[in-house]
């Protein structure tokens, strides 16, 4: 899932002047390539050091319950498929329900006292589990209100990392903190379902959800010791960032890049792992491409710095290039990954650019809202091509889908 004030430029502009000046910015953002320089002065800033360390252990500890908590549900209490459908579902609800007023919220209230709360409150959540178990009350509704309470904390937390980086980070150095934490990200997705498993096969699911209650822990510890000036906004409703997203140029075209290339990836990954066992692959060897999948979006987030802006509606291509191509043959997925990474890697830093220090809040509420909207209608339409034309062509489909995402940001309009 991402300090100094942020100084003065796009975000100061009124609302009503996108256009001409969205594309100016862009284009002199774009000319000034990340430097060595840039990279060095990261690695000596304490706070970002803070604050990257903590969201990296916090990640890893995360891709833990990923993998661990339904496996509590199917291992431990021999759930349905409708007992995990509605794990699934509690643990994504949160965004939809809270999502817009977590953003008027994080504007309202000091982030880094907002976020050391969120990350307790995550590990508190997930100790429930294994106390559960021990004292034998561990149940399927007990789980689906600990997704749902954790899942809370994280959208709150979410958000509140995003309002907090250009905090933390000067603007100049922007891209090449979020390729760090792009990277961070793949390097989770990598690593964490290997050690999930091994926790899980060396003591049990409930007791290796303790490792992403540690991990929070941690999270909060280098959250306290962050400094740093906060901003705060008294005024304005919950609406005040979707009224800014969608009506700034450059941003609303970007979100709804992110947001079209999210529904199609998310009919895709739907539909993946069935396509790959139906293809023969053992559950070693699918869990190998995941891994070699995400290994390309490390790839990607490390490079993407260097490849300025303009390179965003390429990756989108690519990226849809790579998801059909999974029908030819697996490791295509590598393809897809990096061009998703790079392109995270560039567009994040366009709204703290646009935003004004006192609405990220709201902006990346709206936006996240908007964008992880799309991901349930996705899956579902996901499920109904594959019914209706078989795996393949779903598949197919939906890389398309994904690829052509990036007309929002070559199409004038």
């Amino acid at each position: 899932m991402p300090r100094g004030t942020m100084e003065p430029g796009a975000g100061d502009r009124p609302e009503s002047a996108p256009g001409a000046g969205d594309r100016r910015e862009s284009r002199q953002s774009d000319r000034r390539p990340v430097t060595g320089h840039d990279e060095r002065a990261l690695r000596r800033d304490r706070a970002f050091l803070l604050l990257w360390s903590g969201q990296s252990i916090s990640l890893a500890g995360s891709q833990v319950t990923a993998l661990a908590l339904p496996l509590v549900a199917a291992l431990t209490l021999s759930a349905t498929a409708w007992d995990m459908g509605l794990l699934a579902a509690c643990a994504r609800a949160p965004y939809l329900v809270l999502g817009l007023p977590a953003g008027a919220w994080v504007d309202r209230l000091p982030r880094r006292p907002l976020l050391v709360t969120c990350a307790l409150g995550q590990a508190a959540a997930l100790s429930v589990v294994p106390l559960a178990d021990v004292t034998g009350t561990l149940s399927v509704p007990l789980l689906c209100a600990v997704a749902f309470t954790a899942g809370a904390f994280a959208v709150f937390g979410d958000i509140g990392t995003l309002a907090l980086v250009p905090l933390v980070v000067p603007p100049d150095r922007l891209t090449r903190a979020q390729g760090a934490f792009e990277t961070s990200q793949s390097t989770a997705q990598i690593a964490g379902p290997a050690v999930a498993g091994w926790l899980v096969a060396t003591f049990s699911a409930p007791v290796a959800l303790l490792a992403d209650a540690l991990s929070f822990l941690v999270s909060a510890a280098t959250l306290a010791g962050i400094r740093v000036r906060d901003t705060v906004d008294r005024g304005g409703g919950v609406l005040t960032g979707v009224r800014l997203v969608f009506g700034q140029r450059l941003l609303r075209r970007v979100t709804l890049c992110t947001a079209t290339h999210m529904f199609w990836v998310s009919a895709f990954l739907a539909q993946l792992p069935l396509h790959l066992a139906r293809e023969g692959l053992s559950p070693g060897r699918i869990g190998l491409t995941l891994a070699i999948g995400a290994a390309g979006g490390l790839v990607g987030a490390l490079v993407a710095p260097r490849l300025g802006e303009r390179a965003m509606p390429v990756a989108i291509a690519v990226a849809g290039l790579g998801a059909a191509g999974v029908v030819a043959h697996p490791l295509s997925i590598a393809v897809m990954w990096w061009g998703v990474q790079v392109y995270h890697v560039l567009q994040v830093p366009i709204r703290y650019r646009l935003t004004p220090p006192t609405l990220h809040g709201r902006v990346n509420a709206a936006i996240r809202t908007t964008v992880w909207g799309t991901a349930p209608l996705g899956a579902l339409v996901g499920g109904v091509l594959a019914e209706a034309s078989g795996l393949a062509p779903a598949l197919v489909v939906s890389g398309a889908g994904a690829g052509l995402a990036c007309l929002w940001l070559v199409v004038r309009r």
